[in-house]
């Protein structure tokens, strides 16, 4: 279950900062707020030649959606030796096993924390995977807002409010909106949610809803 695998939110200020403060993203804005979004393996770990508090994690990169300049060929990963430090702990020994990535950027180098959007590829539903290879990067400019709790209302039409924190789901990445769909431009300067289900991706034009 994606649910249960996904580690992810926020990303600390720093990868020195003592303490991390994670919150929960819809994919979509995991993938516009990521400088990295990558399928790779974990082939590799050890503490940094670079800074000894640091680990590095060598992986393979089998997929880049989303890289600056210069970063195509991504080899290594960087995140806090310690735990308390923000600093993420791999424990699948499966070299084999491909992971869906973000991360960021500090000083040149890759950057991961606890908090970041880190799960098995397998584990991503198939509406998920088509949003990280085909439809996140084209709706950027579309806002994910969270709704916790009733009222909300949008701030402006370039929003779309995801809801599913309101259901009884176990986690937010169990509602519809996470695992089925993006919220995407129906082309007249409005953001609507849209299902990824179809087997070609466009997206309808539907009737907004401003409120909850």
């Amino acid at each position: 279950m994606f649910a249960l695998v996904v580690l992810l939110a926020l990303a600390c200020l720093s990868q020195e900062a003592w303490s991390c403060s994670c919150g929960i993203r819809h994919p979509q804005s995991v993938y516009c707020d990521s400088a990295i979004v990558i399928r790779a393996k974990f082939v590799g770990q050890k503490v940094s030649e670079k800074n000894n508090h640091r680990i590095e994690y060598q992986i393979k990169a089998t997929k880049v959606f989303k890289a600056p300049t210069g970063y195509e060929d991504i080899q290594y990963l960087y995140t806090a030796i310690s735990e308390s430090l923000c600093g993420y702990q791999h424990t699948s020994t499966n070299k084999s096993k491909e992971f869906i990535i973000a991360g960021h950027i500090v000083d040149s180098d890759v950057f991961i924390n606890s908090c970041s959007f880190i799960a098995p590829w397998a584990s991503l539903t198939y509406c998920q995977k088509r949003g990280f290879t085909q439809v996140y990067a084209k709706n950027c400019d579309c806002k994910v807002k969270q709704c916790y709790t009733v009222p909300c209302e949008l701030d402006d039409d370039r929003q779309c409010l995801w809801t599913d924190h309101l259901s009884k789901q176990k986690s937010a990445y169990s509602g519809h909106q996470a695992a089925n769909s993006a919220c995407v431009s129906n082309g007249n300067s409005l953001c609507i949610w849209d299902s990824l289900k179809s087997r070609i991706y466009s997206p309808v034009t539907k009737s907004a809803t401003n409120k909850v």
